[in-house]
Order: C-alpha cells, then structure tokens, then sequence
C-alpha cells in the first residue's frame, strides 16, 4: 500500500513519481491512497507511523518507509521484490491478481542472559555514539569520500549550511551496522541524529530543507 501524493497515473510531486516508477518496474501489483484527498488521514498517518513525511510505502500493514529507503533496497540483490518478500505480488502474464499471504509467526524465545547482556552493551555504545556530537551522521564511507550516492548527497546539504557535524562509517563496523538499524528502527543508511534524537534519512532531511526547517535544525 502506497500512500502518496496524486494517483499513480497522475503523480503530484517527485517523490511520490519516483515511488510509483520503482514499484512499476517491479512489476508489484500495490493498492494506493491520495493523501492529498484527505487531509485528516495525512495528517493522523504522520502521527500513527511516526514518519512525517510522503510517500510511505506499507507491506502487510508494516510501514516500510519512504523514498530513500525504497531506492536503497532496489540497490539490493533482488530489489524491493526479494528485500520485501513481495513474490506473491509480482504480477505475471499482464494479471494483476495476487495470492493471500497465510504466513504464521513464529514463537520468539526469550534470549539468554549473556545475549541480553551484549544486547545491553552494543545499546550503551550506540546511545554513546549519537550523542558522540550535536550533530551526528552514519554514513557509508567518510565526509570526503562517502561511497554511496545517498550519503554523498546528505553530507553536500549540511556542507551548505556550514554545519558542525560529526560522521561514522557504518561500512567500518558492521555490529554498529546492523545494531543501529535496530536501535533506530531505521533500516537503512545514511541516518542524520540531531542531539542524540534520529532526524532520518535523506529523503527527511530533502523535505526539511524543502519545508526551510533545516537551518533552524542545524543551528539549534
């Protein structure tokens, strides 16, 4: 389910187009709502996802993210498809029908103690790290040499504002890698925290400079 801005055939801004194009050549048949149409449900989504901004992208009622985050699991070996287990919604032979998912969950066990406790230690040094500075990014490579197209645009805006920012390599340590994603609840990089508190990715961060919000952000 996309929630975006316009319809599929009639996009209402880039964002939300590239969305639509990503999934299109997907071949993923997915259902579709107009925020634009119905500003109580733009407004209550903000709140009930914790994402503010458009388009959203939900899998089995799970909210996926947005636009960042769906280019960066195209990146992916098998794209959104493999990433997103959407098999049973690939369309085939022009039929746009899929087949109802009946997957049960598995029970979780609970962990044992010397888990809890490298649990327990991997989030204390997470919780050190974005507080490490004011402003503080993970990123895939360094300030000078970022190694992904993504992390490469995000450090080009706080450049233009003349920010004082801190970065981590997360391609360095694969624990800080993985455990952020968790930490977080982010799953994908590169990952701007203000002040110890996640402001999200690069598509966030477009739409604050967008909105004018980031100067005000990056000045405190």
């Amino acid at each position: 389910m996309l929630f975006q801005k316009g319809t599929p055939n009639a996009p209402r801004c880039g964002f939300s187009r590239q969305a639509i194009e990503m999934l299109t050549s997907s071949k993923v048949s997915f259902g579709y709502f107009d925020i634009m149409e119905d500003d109580e449900v733009r407004q209550g989504l903000k709140a009930y996802s914790d994402w503010p901004t458009y388009p959203q992208l939900y899998v089995r009622g799970e909210l996926v993210g947005g636009l960042d985050i769906m280019k960066e699991m195209m990146e992916e070996e098998g794209g959104l498809v493999e990433q997103l287990e959407l098999e049973e919604f690939v369309m085939r032979n022009g039929d746009g029908a899929t087949a109802a998912i009946d997957a049960a969950e598995e029970e979780e066990e609970e962990p044992p103690m010397e888990e809890k406790k490298e649990e327990k230690s991997l989030d204390d040094k997470l919780k050190q790290l974005v507080n490490r500075h004011r402003i503080m990014l993970f990123m895939k490579g360094i300030p000078s040499s970022p190694r992904c197209g993504f992390s490469r645009q995000i450090v080009e805006i706080l450049d233009s504002f003349d920010a004082s920012y801190d970065a981590f390599d997360i391609l360095e340590d694969d624990e800080v890698r993985q455990g952020l994603k968790v930490y977080s609840d982010w799953p994908t990089f590169p990952q701007l925290y203000v002040e110890g508190d996640l402001i999200g990715g690069l598509d966030i961060v477009n739409e604050m400079v967008e909105g004018g919000d980031m100067e005000e952000l990056l000045k405190g």
